[in-house]
């Protein structure tokens, strides 16, 4: 175990964080024994324009809705949230390297008023794990597997992306909703194999889901069916595959995942029975020198067309919604004088496809579901230094509806990183 007198060092470095830490290593406090402490994290801010559409009469909107006919200013953090991680890891003891992270997500902006009490900070990742010659074994709340690569592998990370309505506190949807659907950060017991020849193979048991649903009905009214028993957990895994190749010019990974829950109506609601929510998701991203090409692609029934499993996975009726979507990405990188430079297009796409109680729906009162949500990016990412990022992104997305409603949005952002 660490001394008194590691504890207090690691309580003197925490405190004098922001002040002594180098620009150019990261933060590190390690102790004669094995034990280490640190840190890592960034803070980011951008200066985003927004024009939207008027939103169109008779369509049920998406959970996050785009803004509604009108331009608008804010000064607000991008897709990914300001980040302060610590990261504690313990002496090799017995073959077993053991380590923990405990991750806060602030934003820096407010929910579009002076109140500074409105913004938003999200404990997303508080874990444990344990590695050895076995793999690895992942214990707490972590990033899920399912469309986590789709996710990660996405330029936007480090950009903008798509906003929702803009009275909101939190990041932005990046290409969530428009690509792939967002995996959330769950508590979770996760198993990784070893590497074998480029093989990976994760599984892990989820904390269940409510699996949730929104709909209009015959009578104009909204329903939200909840599937709220969960009796069994959520099943998520991963197979992967890295390599490289052209004398390691090029560099080569490809990916599947999935998931799989079971969730019961309660037994004094209107709804009988249970819902099964599942899904399958892959993709590809290739590297050769300065360029990089990534496509990947999910589909599954119950996932909801923007956060997993949360919103509008299920009709009015009950009745599961099937769905897919893609993303199509190529960057270009190159170092110059002024630092690196990587220029990027993107363009993402989530489909719905309309039930049959949806259809009776339309065809009686011209209510419209949400059918597609595309988005376009452009964007600019150049890295001063390894600590200081700034960015230029442009995005144009449109949102379509069963009864051909539609509406677009344009949003263009310029935001800069510091990260250590």
């Amino acid at each position: 175990m660490p001394t008194f007198k590691q504890l207090l060092c690691v309580i003197a470095a925490v405190a004098t964080l922001f002040a002594a830490c180098p620009a150019d290593a990261a933060f590190v406090v390690g102790g004669s024994d094995g034990w280490s402490f640190s840190t890592d994290g960034n803070v980011n801010l951008f200066l985003r324009y927004t024009t939207a559409d008027q939103r169109p009469d008779n369509v049920h909107s998406a959970f996050y809705t785009l803004s509604d006919d009108q331009d608008s200013f804010r000064t607000r953090s991008g897709f990914l949230p300001g980040v302060l991680a610590f990261n504690i890891k313990a002496p090799t003891m017995g073959g077993l390297d053991m380590a923990a992270r405990v991750g806060f997500y602030p934003n820096p902006q407010n929910g579009n008023t002076k109140n500074s009490f409105s913004g938003q900070i999200d404990l997303r990742e508080i874990f444990f794990t344990v590695d050895g010659n076995f793999g690895q074994f992942l214990v707490g709340k972590a990033f899920s597997l399912f469309q986590g690569q789709n996710c990660l592998t996405g330029m936007s990370v480090y950009g903008f992306g798509i906003e929702g309505a803009v009275s909101g506190g939190g990041a932005t949807l990046g290409n969530i909703g428009y690509g792939y659907i967002y995996p959330q950060f769950n508590a979770q017991l996760r198993y990784t194999t070893p590497d074998m020849h480029g093989f990976k193979l994760a599984v892990a048991i989820h904390d269940p889901s409510q699996i949730n649903g929104s709909g209009v009905g015959l009578d104009s009214n909204v329903y939200n069916p909840s599937a709220v028993e969960t009796n069994t957990p959520r099943w998520e895994a991963e197979l992967s595959y890295a390599g490289t190749y052209a004398d390691t010019d090029g560099t080569f990974k490809t990916w599947v995942s999935g998931l799989y829950q079971n969730a019961k109506f309660a037994k004094d609601s209107a709804y009988d029975g249970d819902v099964t929510a599942w899904g399958v998701a892959g993709g590809v991203q290739v590297g050769y020198k300065a360029y990089e090409l990534v496509a990947s692609a999910f589909t599954g029934e119950a996932l909801g067309s923007t956060l997993m499993l949360d919103y509008d996975s299920l009709d009015y009726t009950g009745e599961e919604r099937e769905g897919y979507g893609y993303l199509l990405q190529g960057t270009y990188t190159w170092d110059n004088r002024f630092g690196k430079t990587k220029l990027g297009i993107c363009y993402g796409a989530n489909r719905m496809d309309e039930t049959s109680a949806e259809k009776v729906v339309r065809a009686a009162t011209g209510n419209g579901e949400l059918k597609q949500q595309d988005v376009i990016t452009l964007g600019v990412f150049h890295d001063i230094n390894p600590h200081l990022k700034l960015v230029l992104e442009y995005n144009r997305a449109k949102v379509e509806w069963f009864n051909g409603g539609k509406q677009e949005v344009d949003i263009i952002g310029l935001g800069t990183f510091f990260m250590w």
